[in-house]
């Protein structure tokens, strides 16, 4: 049963990385530990904020919430009010995420007293590419395992404090699941 409490803070757990690695797969295997373990919590895939066409313009945005510049702030603070007025206080949010600093202060925007603990996960090469084969159908594999590709070597080199960095190569979801939640101390 969800806390009532709406001056608790609500813990994010970010799951990053780049196209193709595993995101919503981890995602889903979270929040299924977390049901089985009788603790309320909500998923939220970033691509699902901002998927929309047209996309909005500088001036929709200003009209519809002065100071915001991304329709994915406005999305994800009215479906956050939704689950917060039921008492939840565990978000799981997955998306590539190259750009944290950026990401940080839309999500922030959204949903001012949370605390974010990032989640990177990271696979070699061959196994991204052996990823998006299975997943990428029709001509644009090309295209997203160079972005992919791009996105790991960028995220590589990032210095982020804090983060908690999971290998997935030769790892299940389920093993990647318990290894997270027991790091986050959500679930033993």
């Amino acid at each position: 049963m969800p806390n009532d409490s709406s001056t608790d803070p609500v813990d994010i757990v970010l799951i990053t990385g780049p196209a193709g690695i595993g995101k919503s797969t981890l995602s889903w295997e979270v929040g299924a530990r977390l049901t089985a373990a009788g603790l309320a919590h909500a998923i939220v895939e970033t691509d699902e904020l901002d998927r929309v066409y047209p996309r909005p313009s500088r001036a929709d945005l200003e009209r519809l919430r002065p100071g915001t510049l991304d329709i994915s702030t406005l999305n994800l603070a009215a479906i956050w009010a939704t689950y917060r007025a039921l008492g939840h206080r565990r978000l799981i949010m997955s998306g590539v995420m190259v750009h944290l600093d950026f990401d940080r202060r839309w999500i922030l925007a959204a949903i001012p007293d949370a605390r974010i603990t990032v989640v990177r996960l990271q696979a070699s090469g061959t196994t991204l590419t052996e990823r998006l084969i299975q997943r990428e159908i029709g001509s644009g594999l090309d295209a997203q395992l160079e972005r992919t590709l791009t996105q790991a070597q960028r995220m590589a080199g990032e210095a982020e404090n804090g983060a908690i960095r999971l290998e997935t190569d030769g790892r299940s979801p389920q093993e990647l699941a318990r290894l997270l939640l027991a790091e986050l101390g959500w679930v033993r």
